[in-house]
């Protein structure tokens, strides 16, 4: 499906280095905490907080979930590549970029927190979260994801601590003269059942970033400390999109203070209509009914439908390819 044919606001057709316009999509996301979580932010042993109506919640800086986010994208790009590419396209050498121009959708030399030459670097991890060079040139690209602070929509009760102590190798917490093993730390998890209401935003963004980001969130499960070791902690779900033809600014803080009811969600709906702008289309289980494109989307990006693996590989090598175009341009303008 061609989306660019279904999408008439809140995206451009290709990036440009100087932001003439600033159409945005913003999706507003409900996770759910499904584990014991542990988010360390300058505690140690728990999160940080903040009181709404006399109230203690627990505050989550955004980079605590981008950086996850991140991942699963990177893994996205490499795996597709592996699946789909089929070597090096020589339509691409009018770009002047040589090999190191990516045959898939992302170069073999890259990582983003070390990437070596703009270069290396065009992919859609980059062009969509943002990069600065680090290795042989001097660079950045500035991100198009913008997520605020946000904060548990329940309670955060930080005196619910729990201990963890060394294990010996009987598979106790005993040795093997029965003594007790040391404590080596406490933590104050946010508990299952909670839930952070936040909302991302893609400005100055194409449909494939969209479609990238879209899977990066529906695809992530795993945040927090220790998350390679607990597994599943929050569960993902999209409960709204926003299609403007300028930034939409949405907060979580604004929310908690003026519109949040104490059960999930009573008063979004009602948030939400009145942050409305005159050219805003919302679409969701909360809002508008979803067009059959978006629901398709949605499909792709959770890789739902079966084909999804092709049809987001061709989407987002279709959409890098007019990228680095835009980018082309840029530079010799």
């Amino acid at each position: 499906m061609n989306y660019n044919n279904n999408i008439d606001t809140g995206v451009v057709d290709s990036i440009e280095a100087y932001r003439k316009r600033r159409p945005s999509v913003t999706l507003i996301v409900d996770r759910r905490v499904v584990s014991p979580l542990i988010f360390r932010n300058t505690a140690p042993d728990r999160a940080e907080t903040q009181a709404f109506d006399e109230e203690i919640h627990a505050q989550v800086n955004p980079e605590k979930f981008v950086a996850k986010e991140r991942l699963t994208g990177l893994d996205l790009l490499r795996r597709l590549t592996e699946k789909f590419d089929s070597g090096y396209d020589e339509s691409w050498s009018e770009y002047e970029y040589e090999d190191e121009i990516p045959n898939g959708l992302i170069s073999e030399e890259y990582t983003y927190n070390n990437p070596k030459s703009l270069n290396v670097s065009l992919n859609h991890d980059s062009l969509t979260y943002g990069t600065v060079g680090t290795g042989d040139e001097d660079y950045g690209i500035k991100s198009r994801v913008i997520m605020g602070y946000t904060y548990s929509l329940h309670k955060y009760d930080i005196l619910n601590s729990e201990t963890r102590n060394a294990v010996y190798e009987t598979g106790t917490m005993k040795d093997e003269d029965n003594n007790q093993s040391s404590s080596l730390f406490e933590v104050v998890p946010i508990q299952p059942n909670n839930r952070f209401l936040h909302f991302i935003t893609i400005e100055s963004g194409t449909v494939g970033m969209l479609a990238y980001v879209l899977s990066n969130v529906l695809n992530t499960s795993r945040y927090g400390a220790r998350g390679t070791r607990t597994g599943k902690t929050i569960e993902n779900n999209i409960l709204g999109v926003v299609f403007s033809d300028a930034p939409v600014n949405l907060s979580t803080a604004e929310y908690m203070l003026d519109y949040n009811e104490g059960d999930d969600y009573n008063g979004l709906v009602e948030y939400i209509e009145d942050s409305r702008k005159s050219d805003w289309t919302v679409y969701g289980e909360m809002f508008e009914d979803n067009p059959e494109w978006l629901d398709d989307l949605f499909q792709v990006a959770s890789r739902k439908k079966a084909d999804a693996d092709k049809e987001l590989y061709d989407l987002l090598r279709n959409d890098l390819e007019k990228n680095i175009d835009g980018i082309k341009k840029s530079v010799s303008d």
